[in-house]
């Protein structure tokens, strides 16, 4: 079988069956289901997953960083008032950050969405080692704040504290956190923590502005084509099942997950674990994401998330080992990502190993065309997903040799 073809045509097929996937919407659906025909064609039964979350990532930015800029205004007026919007801001991003719960994004609308798992189980009872892939069917929407001229200021190198401002969802929750506490100081000083004002309106300024690019990207609502970002993902995991299956060890258990709503928040990957927590021991199970793996330079995520999740040391060494092996990895090394990440981030946050591995454009420090309109099947380098799809098959064939106790 020519691959490159295959994942070429498997990319053409769903782009014209679903050209529209937005999170939770049937095109979402349609794209999980091509990739469901193509397991069943390898004799492999896939299961499905229902779960409900917001459809919206922007929404529940918005939400957030606009209630937060909204303590500042009314702060002036009321402390007390400031203190409470600062403080629910601040608490509530913490927790989804760190997905211990979620509390603002219960207002937004919960939707239906569901993801696919086709599993390959150990022969024996209890798998020594379960290696779980990930890659999600939805699309996102685009907006100014992923112009290449704004994502090659967030990829530029600072000195000392200014790297902070590589990271805008962490800057804008560490200053509301900061507000909070200038609410609480003037509530306890009255007229002499006036002059604490100025130093509120300069806090302010990253809720501002991740308010409104999060707000210009919600009333624009311009979906994406999202061939590369995560098509190319989507439709290597059979591709990867094919191939580990050939050799899968008797004690080992292959896991292979499409997933919904990962743009909103990383919907189902959330719910994943929620639903396996009772049943995937943290101590034996390594998370393997694939998402926009169809251009640019071939990387690992040394960190993810909104708060910094960094790599377990054990499974950098085992990436740079899989990337010395084979002159075809040469140069493939970590990379910190500045905010976000793949569907690892529920799992890290949950005490599951696992890295995301991306395909990065080194000038944007982005996935290449991410979130644009030229997101498209014809901008992708089938070359490049397929060096992708070969990695992950040589990272999980060093997994099988052994992992480090993780409890």
């Amino acid at each position: 079988m020519n691959e490159a073809a295959h994942l070429q045509q498997q990319i053409f097929r769903i782009e014209s069956l679903c050209p529209q996937r937005a999170p939770s919407s049937e095109g979402e659906r349609r794209a999980q289901e091509v990739v469901a025909a193509e397991f069943a064609a390898l004799g492999l039964p896939t299961t499905w997953q229902p779960f409900t979350f917001n459809d919206s990532l922007h929404a529940n930015l918005a939400l957030h960083f606009g209630l937060g800029t909204l303590g500042t205004l009314v702060g002036g007026v009321s402390p007390a008032a400031g203190l409470l919007l600062h403080g629910a801001c601040a608490t509530s991003y913490q927790l989804e950050a760190t997905r211990r719960h979620f509390l603002l994004r219960r207002l937004l609308p919960p939707r239906r969405s569901q993801n696919l798992l086709v599993t390959l189980p150990a022969k024996e009872s209890e798998p020594r080692l379960r290696i779980v892939f990930l890659a999600h069917a939805d699309a996102a929407i685009t907006g100014l704040i992923f112009d290449p001229r704004v994502t090659r200021l967030l990829h530029r190198d600072l000195p000392g504290p200014l790297a902070r401002l590589r990271r805008p969802l962490e800057l804008a929750l560490r200053t509301q956190q900061a507000l909070a506490v200038c609410d609480l100081l003037r509530l306890l000083g009255g007229p002499l923590a006036w002059p604490l004002r100025p130093l509120e309106w300069a806090l302010t300024l990253p809720s501002l502005l991740v308010f409104l690019g999060s707000l210009q990207a919600l009333l624009a609502d311009e979906l994406v084509p999202g061939a590369n970002d995560d098509l190319s993902g989507l439709v290597a995991l059979p591709v990867l099942a094919r191939r580990l299956a050939a050799d899968q060890p008797p004690d080992v258990e292959l896991v292979f997950v499409a997933t919904g709503c990962e743009e909103p928040g990383f919907g189902g990957a959330d719910a994943l674990v929620r639903e396996t927590s009772g049943r995937w021991d943290r101590t034996n199970t390594v998370v393997i994401a694939l998402d926009s793996i169809g251009g640019g330079d071939l990387r690992w995520l040394d960190v993810e998330g909104d708060l910094p999740l960094p790599l377990p040391a054990w499974l950098r060494l085992t990436l740079q080992a899989t990337a010395a092996a084979d002159e075809r990895f040469a140069g493939t090394q970590g990379f910190a990502v500045p905010c976000g990440g793949t569907d690892m981030v529920p799992f890290r946050c949950a005490g599951y190993a696992g890295v995301g591995l991306i395909g990065l454009d080194p000038t944007l420090g982005t996935p290449t065309h991410y979130h644009l309109p030229t997101d498209t099947s014809d901008n992708l380098d089938y070359e490049k997903l397929l060096l992708a799809v070969d990695f992950a098959g040589h990272l999980a064939r060093r997994l099988y040799r052994g992992i480090p106790a993780l409890a």
